[in-house]
């Protein structure tokens, strides 16, 4: 399986705090209030032998943040925040500045 720089694991941070990561996807884009994401490696989800990639529809105001991780496994890692943080942005609790 060949390897493309668009897919990278997502963080989607919703507003009820809850977090859902995708560990190899990519942003498809915005349109009609939606988020739309697509799963980089295709899955049988029918059961029929034929591969698809899914494709996820996120209602944009259930979306507070969407990340683009170096690790599946931590807030910390976000390049989002080391972006933030490295720009001042950061507050000390993990809040964006906002100034």
């Amino acid at each position: 399986m060949s390897t493309h720089d668009a897919f990278s694991t997502l963080s989607v941070r919703r507003a009820d705090g809850t977090r859902e990561v995708h560990e190899y996807a990519r942003f498809l884009g915005i349109r009609d209030g939606f988020l739309f994401l697509e799963d980089g490696v295709p899955t049988d989800r029918a059961g029929m032998g034929i591969k698809t990639a899914q494709t996820h529809m996120l209602p944009l105001a259930d979306v507070v943040a969407l990340d683009i991780e170096t690790h599946a496994d931590g807030d910390d890692n976000s390049e989002t925040a080391l972006a933030l943080e490295s720009a001042g942005l950061l507050n000390f609790d993990g809040s964006v500045y906002a100034g």
